[in-house]
């Protein structure tokens, strides 16, 4: 599945992505294509490690190396959150900041669903958008809360 582009408010030069963790479902040089090819300055992983590991090894061999882009790791497990508020929110902000930027910013979990789609609803959240707004335009991008917690999550960000 191609990385898919979600839409942010017309003040954010930056461009967002969704993807599944890369290298999982594609082979690995497929997915430097698409970052290259998308200019890719950020990836955001949204999975403890050892998922990265089992999933994705050639993923988990390249960021032992040097990357084109800036690597940020904000895990939450399947289906939950992340296990410090506070860090989570720091880490949305820092991902919003690198949006108003300019960057071009790619976020992952497993699937490219739940918790990047979470995530994704936050980041439009402090972008400016109400929750309806921002969960309406995750989903139009594939990605979605799976879990009663995540959903919740956007309510109170």
């Amino acid at each position: 599945m191609p990385m898919r582009s979600l839409p942010l408010p017309a003040h954010v030069p930056g461009r967002l992505w969704l993807h599944s963790m890369p290298g999982r479902l594609e082979p690995w040089a497929q997915f430097e294509a698409l970052a290259t090819e998308a200019g890719l300055t950020r990836i955001v992983c949204l999975t403890p490690w050892d998922e990265v590991e089992r999933l994705a090894p050639a993923y988990a061999v390249a960021l032992g190396h040097r990357t084109p882009w800036h690597w940020q790791h904000l895990e939450m497990q399947d289906f939950g959150l992340h296990a410090d508020a506070q860090r989570f929110r720091l880490g949305v902000l820092e991902i919003a900041d690198a949006l108003r930027q300019g960057e071009s910013v790619l976020l992952h979990c497993a699937a490219g669903i739940g918790r990047t789609g979470t995530t994704a609803a936050c980041v439009l959240k402090l972008l400016g958008l109400d929750a309806a707004a921002a969960l309406q335009q995750v989903r139009a991008a594939g990605s979605n809360p799976q879990s009663a917690l995540q959903s919740g999550l956007l309510d109170v960000f």
